[in-house]
């Protein structure tokens, strides 16, 4: 198994959920993996460079707000910040997690 595969395989057992970007948010046609963390905010990795060479290809990781979690890949996100453009799947769960901590906090 390829090193973008793991990662795939990292987001699915995180439960992260696969849908396409079709409205062009994050790169038209790009598979996005989104998780709801709060009310109306999700986190999305979209997948750039799908099918070039590995060394290629990698994610971005944002935080998003949508009115639901059908939106994500058809409508362009109500607010969209970027956690970590190039995400590093070894270095960056921790930048991740207290960004998912904050907004959690905030909406309590």
């Amino acid at each position: 198994m390829n090193n973008i595969n793991l990662k795939i395989e990292q987001l699915e057992n995180r439960a992260y959920k696969k849908s396409l970007d079709n409205a062009g948010q994050y790169l038209k046609g790009s598979e996005l993996y989104s998780k709801k963390i709060s009310d109306n905010v999700y986190i999305v990795f979209n997948h750039y460079n799908k099918g070039k060479k590995e060394y290629l290809q990698g994610f971005d990781c944002w935080i998003s707000t949508y009115k639901s979690e059908n939106e994500i890949g058809k409508s362009k996100a109500n607010s969209n910040d970027v956690i970590k453009l190039s995400f590093d799947f070894e270095e960056d769960w921790l930048l991740l997690n207290s960004r998912i901590d904050e907004v959690q906090r905030t909406n309590v």
